[in-house]
């Protein structure tokens, strides 16, 4: 049995502005979640189509975003260097988050802690809740 689908120009257009496939950065969330906003603003005149895009894009985003839902089970250290590591970032890209390169590299090597503004621009930086930059101790 073969399965027959014609997709309609509105969900090609679509595939044409965000291909669906996985999401490997913050910037690509970033664009998937404007176009979900988009959609959903619109999403009583969408059409089948439109609405199945929206359903799996979504759910990519969800996907992508889920992985920090467990955001206490990892040191906000080790968070930088992965969210560095997957945005190919260099402690320099990081100075309007920490202030300098040195207080980049002094947090990093385990000598400081991040302060409160510096944690509130790395939440807004990756997309983040504030408290996945604060570390077990400081819970304490």
């Amino acid at each position: 049995m073969k399965l027959v689908y014609k997709p309609d120009k509105k969900y090609l257009d679509c595939i044409k502005r965000f291909p669906l496939k996985p999401l490997r950065s913050d910037e690509e969330n970033e664009m998937a979640a404007k176009i979900c906003d988009e959609l959903l603003d619109n999403f009583d005149s969408l059409s089948e189509q439109e609405h199945d895009y929206f359903e799996v894009l979504s759910k990519l985003v969800e996907e992508y975003e889920s992985q920090w839902q467990e955001e206490k089970n990892v040191e906000p250290r080790e968070l930088i260097v992965f969210l560095m590591e997957q945005n190919k970032l260099t402690q320099t890209d990081l100075i309007p988050e920490f202030g300098s390169s040195s207080r980049a590299s002094e947090y990093l090597a385990g000598m400081r802690d991040l302060s409160l503004k510096q944690i509130l621009k790395l939440a807004k930086r990756f997309q983040l809740s504030p408290t996945a930059f604060i570390s077990r101790e400081q819970m304490k």
